[in-house]
């Protein structure tokens, strides 16, 4: 893993074209950042100084950001790439909670009391992250409530999809379940062509994401491949048209409401 420090002053005369060039790299590496929920609602003149306190590192796949049961003393915000969010359970069984990618922010807690990670963060391909010393982090906040207020709006949506998740889970049939969290997938981090859209993960991974065997995942792709409706790949999907897949998973949920609805006899 390699670190860049964000220098917050320099008075070396012998540097100043090299720390020039510097400035303008670190500069257009924060305004990519203004656009994150963590920074809503603050200036550009503050994002920065919010940044400027971060350290910018390098994760390689299959990284581990932080650890679950670790102790909790950084914040991050991905930068670029992709990093799945885990938790193991008492049997060893991994679960993938969410996926996030470039402007969201792992490592995240409401209650200051709190101090070990509740779950894993693992780069699922080469990343760069800002990351905040939990202390540095803690007076930043003081310094800007709205970042406080924008914790609770970020863990408030993620509580509200979490939930959406288990109702799918709990009620849903198996395609439905892996369609659902293909099409929430494909609309945050997808990938567009001129062939579709295209999501890299692996079936072993939308297994944990849907509480599918690797057998189930690979069996309802295979269907939708047969329909032209997707393009099975090691590592990806493709998905050819997504209007139809969006189309077909809604119609499939308003028959299984009407099945659900429907008079059914009951054994005296």
């Amino acid at each position: 893993m390699d670190t860049d420090r964000f220098e917050r002053e320099s008075h070396s005369p012998g540097r100043m074209q090299q720390r020039s060039i510097e400035q303008r790299a670190i500069s257009e590496q924060f305004q990519l950042m203004y656009a994150s929920p963590l920074l809503a609602g603050l200036s550009n003149a503050e994002c920065d100084d919010v940044l400027s306190w971060s350290r910018l590192k390098r994760f390689t796949r299959n990284e581990m950001l932080f650890l679950q049961g670790e102790p909790f003393n950084k914040l991050v915000m991905i930068q670029s790439g992709m990093v799945k969010v885990t938790q193991t359970s008492l049997s060893g069984q991994e679960v993938i909670l969410r996926v996030v990618r470039s402007r969201d922010t792992v490592g995240l807690h409401a209650d200051s009391s709190v101090f070990t990670h509740a779950c894993s963060a693992c780069a699922m391909e080469h990343c760069k992250a800002f990351v905040w010393e939990y202390r540095d982090f803690r007076s930043i906040e003081v310094r800007y409530p709205r970042i406080t207020s924008n914790i609770h709006s970020i863990l408030s949506g993620r509580l509200v999809e979490l939930e959406k998740m288990f109702s799918e889970i709990a009620t849903g049939t198996a395609a439905q379940r892996l369609g659902l969290t293909l099409l929430r997938l494909l609309d945050r981090h997808g990938e567009t062509s001129g062939d579709g859209v295209t999501i890299n993960l692996r079936r072993e991974e939308l297994s944990q994401m849907t509480g599918l065997t690797v057998f189930t995942i690979s069996r309802a792709l295979a269907k939708w491949a047969r329909s032209g409706l997707v393009v099975p790949r090691r590592e990806a999907i493709l998905v050819q048209d997504l209007g139809r897949l969006r189309s077909e998973l809604n119609s499939s949920r308003q028959e299984a409401a009407l099945l659900q609805d429907s008079p059914q006899e009951h054994l005296m």
